[in-house]
């Protein structure tokens, strides 16, 4: 199977048809709470692309948000989740994409105009950090409130401006996580953590196991008798990441190595072989996180019967941590019986469609850093394809 929903993405040709019909869908919801009979149409795909940065969430496209560049900063346009598929977190997600949007153009805050009374509007972007924006305001604002009053916008309920600051804070810490795989009778089978309901970062999600950078974790790191060629490797792979957060070359080589290591001995009770770790992903938690961090993710190749046995469940910020189907993990994330954030999504899902461990061995991916959980699908990644 596939996920109908991986990580935020920007908008491909064939998405565009589908941007014009989400829109009004989600406007349907405001009948609810206004007249909207006379809102006309909204604009198609092709006019949102146009200008500015159209991303999307979902395959096919379940939501899509629409940044543009005012002559004094930058603005959300629209943002839109289909009606059967909100209060799944796709609105949040498309916003913190956002907020990556206006970072890496050099921005400082995004503005938006909403209505100020409909629950799902202003006071869930206060929520969020926005505020109201006083009058007089800046020309190119002012002259979007122009233009929604004079599509008559303003008879559905008061509307206002709203602004939050975009700080790229605070630094993502650097952290490892380790995607255990083994085969099984029904495919690939990875070795996942259900985190308790009471933890500050991610309650109730499926992860890897994994965690932070610890200040040892260097000296680990450097006691280890690694052989040489195994530390360039690791090296290589993980030049194009925020490396330097680690001390750049070897030292953050033989680091992340070390973290893994006491990670997964410290949560799962296995002890690794570090020549078995093979690099495969770098996620940066996105903007708009209280906690935020830099993971490295590696494969883990299990193929011995009795290794796979010593991963048990030993940490305590798990319920319960166990060997499942990758398929399985999947058709979890897709009733909504599991909670994945973007990363696990994205990786469970590339696992399950290699198939069998040592496909997923083989395939040594080029490492690239994912900022703001904007990622293309598992198969237009570039490191695999769907058979």
């Amino acid at each position: 199977m596939a996920l109908s929903v991986t990580a935020v993405r920007y908008a491909e040709p064939e998405d565009l048809p589908l941007v014009q019909s989400l829109e009004a869908q989600a406007d349907r919801r405001f009948a609810e709470v206004m007249d909207v009979s006379g809102w006309g149409t909204p604009p198609s795909g092709q006019e949102r692309a146009r200008r500015g940065t159209l991303l999307v969430v979902g395959q096919p496209a379940l939501g899509f948000a629409h940044v543009v560049d005012l002559d004094d900063g930058h603005h959300l346009d629209a943002i839109c989740v289909r009606p059967d598929a909100q209060r799944r977190g796709l609105g949040t997600r498309l916003l913190c994409a956002a907020y990556g949007v206006v970072a890496d153009a050099g921005g400082d805050s995004l503005t938006l105009t909403t209505f100020a009374d409909v629950p799902w509007n202003a006071p869930w972007y206060a929520r969020q950090g926005f505020e109201v924006l006083p009058d007089p305001l800046p020309a190119s604002l002012a002259a979007i409130r122009d233009a929604e009053r004079a599509a008559r916008l303003d008879d559905g309920g008061p509307r206002v401006a709203m602004r939050r600051t975009i700080l790229d804070t605070p630094t993502p810490t650097p952290a490892v996580s380790v995607l255990p795989a083994r085969d099984g009778p029904d495919g690939l089978e990875v070795f996942v953590q259900h985190r308790v309901g009471t933890m500050d970062f991610v309650p109730d999600a499926v992860v890897f196991p994994g965690g932070r950078v610890d200040p040892g974790d260097t000296a680990l790191g450097a006691s280890l008798e690694l052989p040489d060629a195994l530390v360039a490797e690791h090296e290589r792979a993980w030049a194009r990441t925020a490396h330097d957060r680690l001390g750049g070359g070897s030292v953050a080589a033989r680091t992340v190595l070390a973290t893994a290591l006491r990670e997964v001995e410290e949560e799962t009770g296995a002890r690794l072989d570090p020549t078995e770790l093979i690099p495969w992903d770098d996620w940066e938690t996105p903007i708009g996180y209280p906690k935020r961090f830099d993971v490295r993710f590696l494969l883990l190749p299990v193929r011995d019967p009795a290794i796979a046995a010593t991963f048990t469940h030993t940490t305590t910020e798990a319920h319960h941590s166990d060997w499942a189907p990758a398929r399985a993990i999947e058709a979890g994330a897709e009733d909504g019986s599991l909670f994945l954030l973007a990363p696990t999504r994205v990786l469970v899902e590339e696992l399950a469609s290699l198939g069998d461990v040592d496909t997923a061995a083989a395939l040594r991916p080029d490492v690239v850093r994912v900022r703001h959980d904007v990622c293309a699908t598992p198969t237009r990644r570039g490191r695999l394809s769907r058979g």
